[in-house]
């Protein structure tokens, strides 16, 4: 059992579907919350997405998989497993170049 789990910067890079189910796979042994991090989706990161694809050489664009928060909560809502956890808080992280949003759920 755990009392809470902390998953920063390694999410980002799956699907909604797939974070939903890693997250409804921790779950049932997580006692408290569990707080993570996204890439959410905003104009800037796809804008800055979109042009690392535009240069493949390199493999310039960032591997990562942006989210939008209300996605990520269909998502979660599909897993029975995660059937009493909600979306407790989340806020976006801006520094330079980085983006992301840490998100905290836990059951209601």
């Amino acid at each position: 059992r755990f009392d809470h789990v902390v998953a920063m910067d390694s999410l980002i890079h799956y699907e909604g579907a797939d974070i939903a189910r890693t997250l409804a796979a921790l779950a049932p042994r997580v006692d408290g919350k569990l707080i993570f991090t996204i890439a959410p989706r905003t104009a800037a990161l796809a804008a800055m997405h979109a042009l690392g694809q535009l240069f493949p050489r390199g493999n310039r664009s960032p591997a990562i998989a942006p989210i939008a928060l209300s996605s990520l909560e269909r998502h979660m809502a599909a897993q029975s497993a995660l059937g009493d956890w909600r979306i407790a808080q989340s806020g976006k992280i801006v520094s330079g170049f980085y983006i992301s949003q840490a998100v905290e759920a836990r059951r209601s």
